[in-house]
């Protein structure tokens, strides 16, 4: 659907911004792809399941979708936790600030007929955490809703 990449590039601008310490992740959609030593500071921003909603507008079909937001950091790992404690809330406002720069920018997409109605709700998964590697992964999940027009 062409809708969901234009989400997506409407989206990169703000993400940069908002992230501007961190790099794209080369295998966005695998991270473990990715090699353990280039996963400080990084980020993907990919499309995920999406469902369709009833009965929006004649003419249009209405949807919604999670994005899924990957951050990925390292961190000195010493004899407490207080530095992986520091990156993790570091990823938590990231994650916030990036929720509410989406919701404001109302991302305007340039197809006229292609509409994001609504960015709604927000899931973080429980922090994955390599400890051999001193590694933290953290996923967002950012719910969308969008039309586009049928013909």
């Amino acid at each position: 659907m062409a809708i969901v990449s234009e989400i997506i590039e409407a989206a990169r601008p703000i993400l940069e911004s908002i992230l501007a310490d961190y790099s794209k992740l080369d295998y966005e959609y695998i991270v473990a792809s990715n090699s353990e030593r280039s996963l400080e500071k990084r980020y993907g921003f990919i499309p995920s399941a999406a469902s369709f909603v009833e009965g929006q507008a004649l003419g249009f079909t209405t949807l919604d979708q999670a994005f899924l937001l990957t951050l990925t950091d390292t961190y000195i790992n010493r004899d407490c936790d207080e530095p992986l404690r520091d990156v993790l809330f570091n990823m938590y406002a990231e994650v916030q600030d990036v929720l509410k720069e989406l919701q404001k920018s109302k991302l305007s997409l340039p197809t006229p007929a292609n509409r994001v109605l609504l960015i709604s709700g927000l899931s973080i998964d429980e922090p994955e955490i390599i400890e051999e590697n001193s590694i933290v992964v953290l996923r967002a999940v950012f719910n969308f809703r969008y039309q586009y027009r049928n013909n």
